[in-house]
């Protein structure tokens, strides 16, 4: 059998997500962004409009 998703996973998973939202975290000290960040701005600026439709569609199939 497979090993059993235990609370001692589940926050080892959650570390490893926060760790990778970390490394998206915009550095805003000096108010010049570079062309990654500038990417990054855009993906959450896609992901603010596309977000809450994807949410309001998967909201009217399944209820």
């Amino acid at each position: 059998m497979g090993k059993r998703f235990t609370f001692a996973d589940a926050k080892a998973k959650i570390k490893e997500l926060e760790d990778k939202i970390e490394s998206l975290n915009l550095d805003t000290g000096d108010n010049i962004y570079s062309s990654s960040e500038n990417k990054i701005i855009k993906l959450y600026k896609v992901w603010a409009l596309l977000g809450p439709v994807f949410g309001f569609v998967v909201g009217l199939l399944f209820f």
